[in-house]
């Protein structure tokens, strides 16, 4: 299997692929201010432990969170346990500015 921390811009792309899974690991009230269309939220404290009963056959795993760093441990993680693992550069931070809503101070480099 195979890790790998993708430009915002393939996300759609690779979501199009079947088998696919887009998870959320920032905090629920995170979540619920905004997210990306069709992720499923596993804030990062509850991932620490989750991931040790995962189970789920997806072909992919894609993972984000505040700005990429979590997300990328945990699609290392999970290239260890045999999945195709993706973490998004930037996390929802680089997701916004790459929709053209990220606040002026947030603005980051894609």
């Amino acid at each position: 299997m195979s890790f790998s921390i993708i430009p915002i811009r393939e996300l759609e792309r690779i979501l199009k692929q079947p088998g696919t899974i887009l998870i959320d690991l920032r905090s629920e009230a995170d979540y619920r201010r905004g997210h990306i269309e069709g992720a499923k939220n596993i804030p990062y404290k509850n991932w620490q432990t989750e991931k040790e009963t995962w189970t789920h056959r997806y072909d992919t795993v894609v993972f984000y969170c505040e700005r990429g760093n979590q997300s990328m441990y945990a699609a290392k993680e999970m290239n260890k346990r045999g999945y195709h693992a993706i973490s998004i550069a930037g996390g929802y931070q680089g997701y916004k500015v790459w929709k053209g809503t990220a606040r002026p101070n947030e603005k980051q480099h894609i």
